[in-house]
């Protein structure tokens, strides 16, 4: 029997006991008044009364006895009796530690580690000293660069690990991972492009800017001549031409604009 039922049965329980209890109080009432009378017994009525309550009270306490009975549940036959009902194929048996796939997406490269020869870097130059006190130049992280961009003044030359040997190399950096292994090695040289405008204010250290900025020192590239000290290939024109020749690089740089770029 539901918790429903058990209650319901509990109602008729005691609509029953409770007018036996009013029955079986008047019929002692109307006993002791005529206790008096003769022995030929109590009258009729309280004989009718004491009946009516024996039932009413029997019928009362069966239903009541049924109704708790039935709805008694012993608790320890569902916590201490059974057997073990074993877990389900896709879960984790307890005290199992559960096991997760580790990832096979491997680690991003580091952009500089895929630089090629010929690729451009942004390198930051802060102006400094040595150690003698002369004006030098400090030079920050490189990042990956478009050559195209006013912020690439390097590109790469060389990217072996062996010492740098091309001659227009300036600036080299390298990096080992934690385990010790070379991640990469760059050599770099100052990216020289014909059809490029320069501020060669430090001539040492140029840097790109628009063709349209003005200035004593802003000149264009017209050719950049590899592998020649000499500036008799320099295209000339009308508007004023000049180059400029490295020795140690093997380098000559044509331009237009200023006549004495740097100075």
């Amino acid at each position: 029997m539901g918790t429903h039922g058990v209650w319901v049965a509990v109602g008729i329980a005691m609509a029953l006991l409770i007018p036996a209890a009013m029955l079986g109080g008047s019929a002692i009432v109307q006993q002791r008044r005529t206790a008096r009378a003769a022995r030929g017994g109590a009258p009729l009525v309280v004989g009718g009364m004491l009946r009516a309550t024996t039932v009413l009270a029997v019928f009362g306490w069966v239903v009541l006895v049924s109704a708790l009975v039935s709805g008694y549940v012993p608790v320890t036959a569902d916590t201490l009796a059974g057997t073990a009902i074993p877990a389900p194929p896709d879960l984790v048996q307890a005290g199992i530690p559960a096991t997760f796939p580790t990832s096979d997406v491997p680690p991003m490269p580091d952009p500089i580690a895929q630089l090629k020869v010929g690729d451009c870097v942004e390198v930051p130059m802060e102006p400094s000293t040595d150690k003698s006190g002369a004006p030098t130049w400090q030079p920050g992280a490189p990042a990956p660069a478009d050559c195209t961009t006013l912020d690439a003044n390097y590109r790469v030359v060389q990217t072996d690990p062996g010492p740098c040997t091309d001659p227009l190399y300036r600036l080299e950096t390298s990096h080992h991972d934690r385990a010790g292994k070379l991640a990469y090695h760059l050599c770099l040289a100052f990216d020289w492009r014909t059809g490029v405008c320069y501020d060669t204010t430090h001539l040492d250290e140029p840097s790109k800017v628009d063709c349209g900025t003005r200035g004593d020192h802003v000149v264009q590239a017209t050719a950049v001549l590899e592998n020649t000290t000499d500036g008799n290939g320099c295209p000339r024109d009308g508007r004023g031409a000049v180059w400029v020749v490295w020795d140690k690089m093997r380098l000559t740089v044509c331009f237009r604009g200023a006549d004495t770029p740097g100075r």
